[in-house]
């Protein structure tokens, strides 16, 4: 009869431990060396880069022996903060019976327009400024639902010369924190190249200003590199690591930072995603990371790449772990 998971997963560490390593099939070595990285990482996906169904994309995830899930998107809504709770209790049952924890739910918060500023991007507010506020408290619902403290925001719409705003994004950010603090939950802040921050360096500059203490960082490795930075070194070497709450894990392709730059499967193209992974070790990270593949390969479809994407990244994360 089949060993149980946890015997088979022991019995793995143990062989691969012994001079006897070598002799192991391939695809069980593959598995031991997931199972490894997946001990080292609290790694996970967002949920609708596999699958806008969210069982299906939790049934395809756990076939890699994941176990964190970032909720976005769900069942055609644009954002989970307009789930109904039928749904949302929906996806509390499915969590219980895939066995999955959530590391963030991921909104749009503060993805519009400051007030009385000319953005230079061409976007549309995902929600008005007016309805911040009563965003993060719908948010809170649903991180109380789904058992985790952590939710995903913006900086606004970028402006031409950013500087200029930071003292009143610092500000909106300060009164985000506040209400986020009564509601039970953190706000992590990404970088986001159609935003005021889209770099370590000016993500490292607004946590230095915002000093609440529920705001900190949604580290994205990959957006940086559009707005002319190296991710890794240069802008994580810059950040306070203490406050990196989650992290976006994915693959761009650039001829140098900012020149030529498109997406790329997780474990190829510019970013040193190996010597990321290996500093978070190194600087005792705890949190939770998410490949979000961004990546339209010609021809395949969007679950084939996020599929390969994840294949390369845990591929990268057991170099890693070992």
């Amino acid at each position: 009869m089949p060993y149980p998971d946890i015997v088979r997963r022991s019995f793995l560490k143990t062989i691969l431990a012994s001079p006897a390593a070598a002799l192991i099939p391939g695809h069980l070595r593959a598995e031991a060396e997931t199972a490894a990285a997946l001990r080292t990482f609290k790694l996970g996906a967002i949920s609708d880069g596999f699958s806008d169904d969210f069982e299906e994309a939790l049934k395809i995830m756990k076939g890699y022996g994941l176990h964190w899930v970032e909720i976005r998107h769900l069942w055609g809504r644009v954002y989970n903060t307009e789930a109904s709770q039928e749904d949302i209790q929906r996806v509390r049952s499915l969590l219980d019976q895939y066995g999955f924890r959530v590391s963030v739910v991921s909104t749009a918060l503060y993805k519009c327009t400051l007030p009385g500023t000319e953005i230079v991007v061409k976007e549309k507010d995902a929600y008005p400024y007016s309805g911040q506020m009563d965003l993060i408290k719908r948010a809170a619902d649903r991180a109380h639902a789904w058992g985790t403290e952590t939710l995903r925001g913006f900086s606004f719409w970028r402006v031409a010369q950013p500087q200029k705003v930071a003292g009143r994004i610092a500000e909106e950010l300060e009164k985000a924190g506040a209400v986020a603090k009564s509601e039970g939950v953190r706000i992590a802040i990404e970088d986001e190249g159609s935003c005021n921050v889209r770099t370590g360096h000016e993500l490292a500059l607004l946590l230095k200003a915002v000093r609440s203490p529920n705001i900190g960082a949604n580290w994205d490795v990959g957006n940086p590199w559009f707005g002319g930075e190296a991710s890794f070194p240069s802008g994580y070497d810059e950040l306070p690591k203490e406050r990196i709450w989650h992290m976006h894990l994915k693959g761009v392709q650039c001829e140098s930072p900012g020149i030529k730059c498109t997406n790329a499967f997780a474990d190829q193209g510019s970013i040193d995603l190996l010597g990321q992974l290996r500093a978070l070790r190194r600087d005792h990270y705890a949190g939770t990371m998410s490949l979000e593949c961004e990546y339209s390969a010609p021809g395949m479809s969007h679950l084939q790449t996020t599929e390969r994407s994840m294949e390369g990244l845990l591929r990268v994360a057991a170099k890693a772990a070992a």
